[in-house]
């Protein structure tokens, strides 16, 4: 099963997201979250806390010139290089992170 949310800022998209990837980890289910937004706070909702959502590595690498995004990794070698793990049987995974919002 995959679930994606979006709207707004501000309208409880990574709220949504904690309190439904935690509901159905603590069922049984193996869930990975991904965070794609600009400000991810994902990390922070699902229960990492401000310190463990600063460690989670981001796919999207945009530190050069170049953005480099990894192609040659297998969705498993994806989880355990870039992903984290959270509690409840989630495990987060960030996507990109910026420097700065650019003007809408």
């Amino acid at each position: 099963m995959r679930i994606g949310l979006s709207g707004k800022g501000g309208v409880g998209k990574s709220t949504i997201s904690a309190v439904l990837s935690r509901s159905l980890g603590r069922s049984g289910h193996q869930v990975v979250a991904v965070d794609c937004d600009s400000d991810p706070n994902l990390g922070v909702s699902i229960g990492l806390g401000e310190q463990g959502a600063e460690r989670i590595r981001s796919i999207l690498d945009q530190s050069g010139a170049q953005r480099h995004v990894p192609t040659d990794l297998s969705p498993s070698e994806l989880l355990d290089r870039y992903g984290y793990a959270a509690p409840d049987n989630v495990t987060v995974m960030l996507a990109a992170r910026s420097e700065k919002a650019g003007s809408g």
